[in-house]
């Protein structure tokens, strides 16, 4: 029965695809999260989620979340809004500026940073120094919270000349075409001791086949998938991927924690339907989404 299984969900992973390209094709890349980003409650418990992933993945010494107190903080892709930037803000960080190549965050209007501000928050959020930046983004200022649209990713020309002591980023890095040159950009502003953490999602994004069949995209031969390419793509990359390229880069301590892994009767039935270079264990296909971390020496 296995083959039969994995011919089915091969049939419909591909009108899944076909469904997307088309989609996004001709409306563009506009949602990136599966909520409208007019639904404020759930939009900013999302951010509060994030960021507070992104703690608990900073190792402190002492086994507390770590203190942004200080930092200038670069975030990839952001999303529709820039919730977490003025939420780093009140935890601390000193600036924030996220880059991003589709003006997404644009349509999300002040008030929405204010009604973040009165949200249930952790206990050590400075709410004033929160609304005062909430009220800088919607007076145009580019400080502490600053927005750059760069149509072509390029992260070093975004970054202005400003260095970086903590960089995130929260399922946007399987959107981006080729990792590797966003890590080669990444290092170069990334200050001695920065660290990484970008949570990856390595599942379809297809929300039809999602809950089945997460790794569906990786049934397909690289001409097909590539044939049905739109803005917003999966990658496909994998943890070793990205684990490779920043040890060639330099970065130190490199890592992908799982977070989301597949279950051992998914894996089972699904591997043999895989294309050949997700088969073997270097593909760790268990692994459905991760927290790639890494830090400069």
């Amino acid at each position: 029965m296995t083959p039969l299984k994995n011919g089915l969900f091969y049939g419909l992973g591909l009108a899944a695809l076909v469904g997307a390209s088309l989609r996004h094709r001709i409306g563009g890349y506009r949602n990136p999260t599966d909520f409208s980003p007019d639904d404020w409650p759930k939009a900013i418990a999302h951010v509060i989620d994030i960021v507070a992933d992104w703690r608990r993945h900073l190792d402190a010494a002492d086994g507390r979340l770590p203190s942004l107190a200080g930092l200038d903080v670069l975030e990839l892709g952001p999303g529709a809004t820039l919730g977490t930037g003025v939420l780093l803000v009140g935890l601390g960080a000193r600036s924030y500026r996220a880059v991003d190549a589709f003006a997404l965050a644009d349509h999300t209007p002040a008030a929405f940073y204010r009604v973040l501000a009165d949200a249930e928050l952790p206990d050590e959020v400075d709410r004033v120094r929160l609304r005062e930046a909430a009220d800088a983004l919607d007076g145009g200022l580019t400080d502490p919270v600053a927005y750059v649209i760069d149509p072509d990713f390029d992260i070093v020309r975004a970054a202005q000349g400003k260095r970086f002591d903590l960089i995130v980023s929260n399922a946007a890095f399987e959107h981006f075409d080729d990792i590797d040159r966003v890590l080669a950009h990444i290092t170069q502003v990334a200050r001695p001791g920065a660290t990484l953490v970008a949570g990856v999602d390595f599942q379809t994004h297809t929300r039809g086949v999602r809950g089945s069949d997460p790794n569906s995209i990786y049934r397909f031969s690289p001409d097909l998938y590539r044939s049905l390419a739109f803005p917003g793509q999966p990658n496909r990359c994998r943890p070793a991927d990205y684990l490779r390229s920043l040890e060639r880069l330099g970065w130190i301590d490199a890592e992908c924690r799982a977070v989301a892994v597949a279950d051992e009767e998914y894996r089972d039935w699904s591997t043999d339907g895989l294309h050949e270079a997700y088969r073997d264990d270097g593909a760790s296909m268990d692994v459905l989404t991760g927290m790639v971390l890494a830090r400069m020496p």
